[in-house]
């Protein structure tokens, strides 16, 4: 079986399931009083930032949605519509991360539960969205495109990386790796 456009979504999505789990992890020794260092909390950022936002959530908005409003599935107000929302939700919400951890780096004493709140409503948000994804969005592309389309889309997936060549996604992906074998509880 050839590969699907949406095993390529799918699978940055258990990529970034992996950042999660270990600002999950960041946030409980955060809770507990334990020092977390700031390199640790800037690499959590800069990869929710940098392949989840910028590289993931970039390529869904320039690519699949617009295939997917191509094949009809996009009227105002409908499901594509409510996903790029939550895109724009995650971004506000990056926003307070990344403010909470300049904060911690300055040494701001109220900083590790800034961090803990913005990284928790980041992390529950981001989790959901990844789930409608995978169990709506997907199953409805897979159901609605025809089979050129999704060769068409396969390829602009492997192509529209734009900053993101393939070694730096595979840094990406095992920098999700490392903070998950060093931080997930």
């Amino acid at each position: 079986m050839t590969p699907r456009p949406t095993h390529i979504l799918r699978h940055e999505h258990r990529v970034i399931e992996q950042a999660i789990r270990a600002i999950e992890g960041m946030c409980f020794k955060l809770k507990t009083g334990e020092d977390v260092p700031i390199k640790a909390l800037s690499q959590a950022l800069e990869f929710i930032q940098n392949f989840a936002d910028g590289f993931h959530h970039l390529r869904e908005e320039e690519i699949l949605f617009p295939a997917l409003e191509q094949a009809g599935f996009g009227q105002e107000g409908g499901a594509l519509y409510f996903l790029q929302e939550e895109h724009l939700i995650e971004r506000e919400l990056l926003v307070k991360l990344e403010f909470a951890v300049r904060q911690y780096r300055y040494g701001d004493p109220d900083a590790a539960l800034q961090f803990v709140e913005a990284a928790n409503q980041f992390c529950r948000h981001l989790v959901g969205h990844m789930q409608k994804e995978d169990t709506l969005l997907f199953r409805i592309a897979e159901e609605m495109l025809d089979e050129e389309s999704k060769i068409r889309l396969m390829q602009h997936l492997l192509q529209k990386s734009g900053k993101y060549s393939e070694e730096g996604i595979l840094e990406y992906e095992l920098l999700a790796a490392k903070l998950e074998s060093a931080w997930a509880i």
